[in-house]
């Protein structure tokens, strides 16, 4: 409880982190969608509908289900 409660006091400090919280999880969750759209996943379409968890559930979804991570280089 004391987690949550430190959470949402860094949040009303800091109005920008909600905003980039926000924009992660809508950008994560949109491309999850449409690919699960795109390649008849039904399944995932649904559990990246419905379950809000900060992009995790969308992001194992393109890492594991999409070539969307495939060429993606971390040291450039």
């Amino acid at each position: 409880m004391e987690v949550i409660t430190k959470f949402s006091e860094t949040v009303l400090a800091n109005p920008a982190l909600l905003v980039g919280i926000s924009l992660w999880e809508a950008v994560f969750t949109l491309l999850a969608l449409w690919f699960a759209a795109r390649n008849d996943h039904k399944v995932w379409f649904l559990l990246c509908g419905f379950m809000q968890l900060f992009g995790l559930i969308e992001i194992i979804y393109l890492a594991s289900k999409t070539n969307f991570f495939k060429d993606f280089k971390l040291n450039g």
